[in-house]
């Protein structure tokens, strides 16, 4: 069964879905919103069957067909009535020296950092993973429209179509959901209806000249959202496990209110005061419905506590315990909505996104199953932080363990660890001795309130320009924030700024009557200087395009003029370039972006002329023998010589439809090459039906997991960029025809072409002479090859010279 009721039109945002969005559009990584459960299943999954389950859960949930937009300054939800989507699928049958395991971690960190566009529904992906023998299962999704405990519905309901599907039954369900878009209107009509006035109250009470408190950071970073991060998960000792127990017999408390207590005891003796604030992620779900919504319901909620060191454990637990009661009675009203009534010194104080964040999960994750397949929740992917430190603790089999997500731009691993022991230490000695005082306990963690200036922030400090428009913003920053920027490109969420400054500080330098400046532009690199871009970009004035020409060598002697091959670049040269002789002036042209051998060979040649540049020899490798040849086409009256390094003459080749596919094969063998990878794992697919398409970019990130696997990391989003290039130029030699002649001298160097290709070149072209080589097509550019054909080229323009 599916949602109940219709969607008419689109639903609004709730507040905190809202704030996700702004946060989103400025995350340094745009992947720091991804929630990713990584699953270790114990046998082969069906695939036919898992397909068939993730559809039907599409088809039920409403949040799995949403997609976010902006529309007349309102951020809204569209819900598609029907929305076709398939299982992901990666297969690397034989690892090579890669460890499984590590593998396996790679590709899932891969998986989590792909990014999803807000506005393109599914917001969630699943993809199946094979690495020899083993198998998992990795579900992604992207916070804005669902919460952990929503996922953990999420992965009953899949448990239950999946072993339907597999038994060849059906997917039916017992009740239809409660769709989201009932939760959200309700949401924006309690916001309307001002139902949260009292709620309110108590917050601005609550938090009234409150200052956020962190441990005191290692290194220099900004506290930015989607900032590098990496994940610790810890286990409590069975000590700490004691003491949790114990203490919550004697105060009737929850274990999260006990954590809670510990942490807000190891921040106050770390040096942040009797005045200790953090934020707590709650689910917010306090009725049966809302217990069963498929959705994004969490809040964040910032707890205040006194922590003296005349306190007694007993004494810091019980506050914490009624503190939390005092939360859960006003956690409905959105953090966005708290934040944005508190006075401007308390919004500085606080921030928009807590510095320091502690969830408890209870027992989400533990007993998961697909059908009869147990299922294992692994470590979480993230490489990149929400915040300086975000805690998740949960119960599993009597254990509590933890995980911290944190920012490694600006703490180090023993500084997360050192607090974790130090709530371990806090929880077992306080278990034991509720009524030991808290000055007693020695912790070694460093902390501190407020979010300051990072110390990093120094390196933007340079002097302002003094136009009209500079000291426009410069005002507008001023008033906002308290004082000039330091300078030009400092960031705007890092000295205190948050979404809610972000839009009255554009809107102060609006222009009346001017163009509307692109805020979401502005939040991908929010500094002083990009506004003032904005506000003074003349579009009758376009960029100078950059010029493909590249200088590899300067010389005396003859100039030779390198193209690039299929998605490659001047580098592959490299060891060519290395044999020729010493005098030889070597340039080579750089460019993926065009779509066909004659765009490219007019705007190669085009830089050439510009820089008063006639090469005596044009000469390529696979595709750039193409651009060569149709150059030296295009050039007027005497013409370079070629030489064309297994190059297939433009005849023209069929495609077949799944040519993408196999294309890609040969990317990841050339790739592997220059990498210098001698042992990496093998038969990497993607995709689970041949008709359905071939995604590049997953595939690209399954490569960069295999390559960091055995050693060489190579950024994933450069892999894809390569890929694009590639596969635009692998279509550009397959549609390449040019019957010729070229009446100029050639050398054809053949590694894999044929006797019959040779022929045709030698139809297209003047005296021609051919150089057979032992290598295959990748391997012709490397050393020991390019030696014997550096010197054939060496040869073969000395005797033309000498000929004419």
């Amino acid at each position: 069964m599916a949602d109940r009721g219709e969607v008419a039109g689109p639903v609004p945002a709730t507040a905190m879905q809202e704030a996700l969005w702004w946060v989103h559009q400025r995350a340094r990584n745009r992947s720091v919103y991804n929630l990713t459960w990584r699953l270790a299943t114990d046998r082969p999954l069906d695939r036919a069957a898992l397909r068939d389950a993730w559809q039907s859960l599409v088809d039920r949930h409403e949040t799995l067909r949403t997609s976010i937009h902006r529309r007349d300054g309102r951020v809204e939800l569209d819900v598609a009535a029907r929305l076709p989507v398939d299982v992901a699928r990666i297969e690397i049958d034989d690892p090579g020296s890669a460890d499984p395991a590590t593998l396996l971690r790679l590709l899932a960190e891969e998986l989590q950092e792909r990014e999803f566009a807000l506005d393109s529904a599914p917001l969630a992906r699943l993809t199946h993973v094979r690495v020899g023998a083993v198998h998992e299962l990795v579900l992604t999704v992207h916070h804005v429209v669902l919460d952990g405990w929503a996922i953990q519905l999420l992965m009953g309901d899949l448990s239950q179509a999946y072993a339907a599907a597999g038994a060849g039954r059906p997917v039916s369900w017992p009740a239809d959901p409660v769709p989201f878009s009932t939760y959200a209107r309700e949401h924006a009509a309690a916001r309307a209806d001002d139902r949260w006035a009292q709620s309110l109250r108590y917050w601005r009470n609550t938090l009234a000249a409150a200052t956020a408190a962190t441990l005191e950071p290692d290194l220099p970073g900004e506290l930015a959202s989607g900032a590098p991060g990496a994940i610790v998960r810890y286990g409590f000792s069975a000590d700490a496990a004691t003491g949790i127990a114990a203490l919550a017999k004697v105060t009737f408390g929850t274990p999260f209110a006990i954590v809670l207590a510990a942490a807000q005891i190891v921040l106050a003796r770390g040096g942040a005061g009797s005045d200790v604030t953090l934020g707590v992620v709650v689910a917010n779900r306090m009725t049966a419905r809302d217990q069963a919504l498929v959705g994004y319901t969490a809040n964040l909620c910032t707890v205040r506590a006194g922590v003296r060191d005349t306190d007694t454990v007993l004494d810091v637990v019980g506050r914490a315990r009624d503190g939390m009661w005092a939360m859960l009675t006003h956690q409905a009203v959105p953090y966005p909505v708290v934040f944005e009534a508190l006075p401007s010194d308390t919004q500085t104080a606080l921030g928009d996104t807590a510095p320091l964040l502690l969830s408890y999960l209870g027992p989400i994750g533990n007993d998961l199953r697909l059908g009869d397949v147990p299922v294992r929740l692994l470590p979480s992917p993230n490489r990149a932080a929400r915040a300086d430190l975000a805690m998740s603790t949960w119960e599993t089999d009597g254990e509590y363990l933890a995980e911290i997500e944190f920012n490694t731009s600006r703490y180090r691993p023993d500084t997360v660890l050192r607090f974790l022991h130090d709530l371990d230490a806090v929880l077992a000695d306080g278990g034991a001795e509720p009524a030991r005082t808290v000055g007693s306990l020695a912790v070694g963690s460093r902390a501190r309130t407020g979010r300051g200036v990072p110390a990093g922030a120094a390196a933007h400090a340079a002097p302002l320009p003094q136009t009209a428009v500079w000291r426009q913003v410069v005002a507008a920053w001023t008033e906002l924030l308290g004082g000039p920027p330091a300078g030009p490109d400092v960031n705007f969420f890092a000295v205190g700024g948050n979404s809610l400054r972000a839009l009255q500080f554009v809107g102060a330098v609006q222009p009346a009557g001017g163009p509307a400046v692109d805020i979401v532009r502005w939040l991908g690199e929010p500094t002083p200087r990009r506004l003032v871009d904005q506000l003074t970009d003349d579009p009758a004035e376009p960029a100078a395009e950059p010029s493909t020409l590249v200088r590899l060598r300067d010389g005396t002697g003859p100039h030779l003029h390198l193209l690039p091959g299929a998605g490659g670049s001047p580098r592959d040269y490299q060891d060519l370039v290395a044999a020729l002789p010493g005098d030889w002036l070597v340039t080579a042209s750089t460019g993926t972006e065009f779509a066909d051998v004659p765009a490219m060979a007019r705007a190669f040649q085009a830089d050439l002329a510009a820089a008063g540049l006639v090469p005596d020899v044009l000469g390529g490798w696979s595709m750039g023998g193409q651009i060569a040849y149709q150059m030296a086409a295009d050039r007027p009256g005497r013409r370079p010589l070629l030489v064309l390094l297994d190059s297939a003459p433009p005849t023209g080749y069929p495609q077949p439809g799944d040519a993408a596919r196999h294309r890609f094969a040969e990317f990841v063998e050339s790739v592997q090459r220059s990498s210098g990878v001698r042992r990496g794992p093998r038969a990497a697919t993607t995709g689970d039906r041949p008709d359905a398409g071939f995604d590049g970019d997953l595939a690209s990130g399954a490569l960069a997991a295999c390559l960091a696997g055995v050693g060489h990391p190579v950024p994933a989003r450069l892999l894809a960029q390569r890929w694009r290039g590639y596969e635009r130029h692998s279509r550009a030699v397959a549609s390449y025809v040019h019957t010729g002649p070229v009446d100029t001298p050639a050398l054809v160097v053949a590694a894999e072409l044929l006797d019959t290709q040779l022929t045709q070149w030698a139809e297209r072209l003047g005296p021609t002479r051919s150089l057979r080589v032992t290598a295959d097509h990748h391997a012709v550019l490397g050393a020991p090859v390019a030696v014997e054909i550096a010197e054939a080229i060496t040869d073969f323009v000395r005797v033309v010279e000498t000929q004419v």
